[in-house]
């Protein structure tokens, strides 16, 4: 089972069972801490959902209670995930805003080079640079572009055409350096056969590799 809770009014979590039962021993998590775990409609004092055992505490100097409503919070059981074929589509969308820059470059490079009026032999001495470069500037700029669209928008051009976003398991929005480490992972999922990314065909909540390391999931944008 997974908790979350509130600490004054930044919402802290997941945490395991095990892990809250180890912050109500620390004082951290009170009866009077509002929590919420998978099966809740709504953020509820601890003390309500553990039977009323734990006894009230006074908030710390300087922190002050936070009502429910006032959590901005959505629920995993409130958000219907994107299936595999949509991300298919919003990937392959995204690949074009990326490809599309990428040949240009590479037009243009070649063209400076004199690539075009090369003999055929000094061409094949030019291709494997020419590949490595364009893989590495292909991986950095998809970087950039994951990075800076879903730490600002929480999608990207390809997944806000399909209606998708992506959020934290709590229905947060990430951080650019979750994001920026989502896009990294990404680099992982395409690496062997695109294993990372079929995987979420058969996943229950739609995870590619990357959304299990970052603790992300991709849903529709309601």
């Amino acid at each position: 089972m997974t908790w979350y809770y509130a600490v004054g009014s930044q919402q802290q979590g997941p945490v395991t069972e095990d892990q809250m039962q180890g912050l109500i021993k620390d004082g951290v998590v009170t009866g009077d801490t509002l929590v919420w775990r998978e099966g809740l409609a709504n953020w509820q004092p601890y003390r309500t959902v553990s039977g009323g055992t734990m006894p009230p505490a006074a908030p710390e100097s300087g922190v002050t209670p936070v009502s429910a409503q006032a959590l901005a919070f959505t629920p995993a059981a409130d958000v219907l995930y994107a299936g595999f074929w949509i991300r298919v589509c919003a990937k392959m969308l995204d690949g074009l805003v990326i490809g599309i820059p990428i040949g240009i470059l590479l037009v243009i490079s070649m063209v400076a080079m004199g690539g075009f009026t090369q003999k055929r032999g000094d061409m094949g001495m030019m291709i494997p640079v020419v590949q490595i470069v364009i893989q590495l500037v292909a991986m950095v700029l998809s970087v950039l572009y994951n990075t800076i669209a879903v730490g600002t928008w929480g999608t990207t051009l390809g997944k806000k055409a399909c209606g998708l976003k992506v959020i934290r398991a709590d229905g947060s929005k990430l951080t650019y350096g979750r994001a920026c480490g989502r896009a990294f992972a990404e680099i992982l999922s395409g690496a062997v056969c695109y294993i990372g990314y079929i995987i979420a065909g058969f996943d229950d909540q739609k995870r590619s590799l990357h959304d299990h390391m970052c603790d992300t999931r991709v849903v529709r944008d309601k």
